[in-house]
């Protein structure tokens, strides 16, 4: 169970039960219900289109019954043959009468090829119609004889029977008081009598076996690859039964008094249950279709959503585990892809704040030793200092009471603001007058210091311990090398800024001081030239990004100016 807790897996076990379910079910029931009903109405279509056809068969047999009987019934040959036998008419006049009774009953059936009538005593004299003389013939030469037997047991039915290929229908002719004369016999087209069953046979692609009295005809309709023998006793009428590997049999049964037939039909399973058998296969197929295609969906899950998901999960718990800056290989414009891109970039700018806090607070610590130079305890220190403070105006050195003040401004600015970074300007401007203090007690009258401040500027905010260095800067690089000058200081708002500006009127610029400026901005101090100077632009940079600026230059005068724009907004 521990293995369904990941995504990956739930949603591949979604997948395939997304899968599974609708297929079992729609193979369960398509193999079933569905195949079922289709396999009863092919049987159902086979069965009722063959009893159709029987009945059809049923009615050209009984046609040419009728036929038969009607050489009887109708009183012509009867009448014909007791004129005869009274002397009324010549044997000439009765065979006359005889062939154009025959030519006239039966030349226009379809299903009769020919119609002869002979009398007993002479049997060998054959009355045929015109049309049937050929067919005929081959009757007198293949089957007289056995007509001739069949007639001493046939009493008044008729019936069919088959010698060789052809077959025929029999009757006794009898006078009024049933004693037979002579016998009509009918020769009969196989194709048209049984048609209906023929044609069925032919659609069905199936082997047709009629028995027609003493007919027992195997393979009427031609069909191939059928020749198997079949026991149709052991076939139900009107069921459909297999009867060898692969082949199926169905009965039907002629309901008539004047003959008995029984039609069997043999099938081949592929033509009988091709159609189902082509909807499984059918069905098969698709199922195996669908394999690939769930597995090419499963892949397009694992490699689009599962893995990144993943990949997000192992990220997420490298960076809990400390690691900075990881970043996860996920690209596209869809939902994963963005989060990707926006988790990446979360990761550096955590990654960079992180770096930026901690940069920040070792530039503002090497301030702090650059403004000290020294490591003494700053609560030693300041008792110190207001222990000497305390002295002097008891002696009454307001000098060296000032000189104190000014120096505790500074040593509290670069060891105590209680670990604030960002100051207000009012802030740095009291240390900036305490510097300026010192720096006229050395210079007295060959240094003049000004301050221009806006009343507006001086709630903006500034990066701890940013004006002195810049201050201290102008008076090492500018002010000492000339023996004196003019340092002054301009702070005002300039829109969403703070504009400081420091201009002394000292030694210019040259270019290898140009140099060494440029390398500082850069946050290089080179071997500890413009240390002050390059510690600003470490922590502008990491406060502000590239949204603080800081330019130095001279002018045509030979003036330095050091211009610092500080972004005012929240920080």
């Amino acid at each position: 169970m521990r293995i369904l807790k990941s995504i990956s897996a739930q949603l591949m076990l979604i997948m395939l039960i997304c899968y599974l379910l609708p297929v079992l079910t729609l193979g369960f029931y398509m193999g079933g219900k569905m195949i079922r009903d289709e396999q009863a109405k092919t049987e159902t279509a086979l069965l009722s289109g063959m009893e159709f056809s029987r009945l059809l068969t049923d009615q050209n047999l009984g046609r040419v019954v009728t036929l038969a009987r009607a050489a009887t019934y109708d009183g012509e040959l009867d009448s014909a043959i007791a004129q005869r036998n009274a002397g009324a008419i010549t044997d000439g006049e009765f065979l006359r009468a005889a062939r154009g009774y025959v030519e006239r009953k039966y030349s226009r059936e379809p299903a009769v090829t020919f119609a002869a009538v002979f009398t007993l005593d002479a049997p060998q004299l054959l009355l045929v119609n015109r049309s049937g003389t050929d067919a005929a013939n081959r009757y007198q030469a293949e089957a007289h004889d056995t007509v001739l037997h069949l007639g001493a047991t046939l009493d008044t039915q008729c019936r069919f029977i088959q010698i060789k290929d052809s077959l025929y229908l029999v009757r006794n002719l009898t006078d009024l008081r049933m004693a037979p004369y002579g016998m009509l016999v009918l020769g009969l087209d196989r194709e048209k009598l049984l048609a209906p069953l023929l044609d069925m046979a032919r659609r069905w692609d199936a082997r047709l076996d009629v028995r027609l009295d003493d007919m027992d005809a195997v393979n009427l309709s031609g069909a191939s690859g059928m020749d198997e023998a079949v026991d149709w006793n052991l076939v139900q009428p009107g069921q459909i039964a297999p009867v060898s590997v692969g082949m199926y049999a169905c009965a039907q049964l002629g309901d008539s008094r004047d003959y008995a037939m029984r039609v069997g039909l043999l099938l081949d399973r592929r033509r009988l249950y091709g159609g189902i058998d082509a909807f499984r296969r059918l069905q098969a197929g698709l199922l195996i279709l669908l394999v690939p295609v769930l597995g090419v969906t499963m892949w397009y899950v694992h490699r689009r959503i599962s893995k990144p998901i993943m990949l997000l999960a192992d990220a997420s718990g490298r960076i809990e585990a400390g690691e900075l800056g990881v970043t996860v290989p996920m690209h596209g414009d869809d939902e994963l892809g963005r989060l990707g891109k926006a988790f990446t970039s979360m990761s550096l700018r955590l990654e960079e704040l992180i770096e930026r806090t901690y940069k920040e607070e070792i530039a503002l610590r090497d301030a702090r030793i650059q403004a000290m130079q020294s490591r003494i305890n700053p609560h030693f220190i300041n008792n110190a200092l207001e222990s000497i403070n305390w002295e002097a105006r008891i002696e009454g050195s307001e000098t060296i009471s000032a000189m104190v003040e000014s120096l505790s401004v500074l040593l509290n600015a670069s060891m105590s603001r209680n670990d604030r970074r960002i100051v207000t300007l009012k802030e740095e401007l009291e240390v900036a007058r305490a510097y300026f203090y010192f720096v006229g007690l050395s210079y007295g009258d060959r240094l003049a210091t000004r301050m221009e401040i806006d009343d507006a500027a001086l709630t903006a905010t500034v990066p701890v311990l940013t004006l002195q260095p810049l201050i201290e800067n102008a008076v090492e690089h500018g002010i000492a090398p000339q023996g004196g000058g003019e340092i002054r200081l301009c702070c005002r708002r300039m829109g969403p800024c703070l504009r400081v500006e420091v201009v002394n009127s000292g030694k210019g610029i040259s270019p290898e001081d140009q140099r060494r400026i440029d390398a500082a901005l850069r946050g290089d101090s080179l071997g500890g030239s413009h240390i002050g100077l390059s510690n600003i632009c470490t922590r502008l940079h990491l406060i502000y990004g590239g949204r603080a600026g800081i330019a130095v230059a001279s002018d045509a005068d030979g003036s330095t100016h050091v211009t610092l724009d500080i972004p005012q907004e929240d920080v």
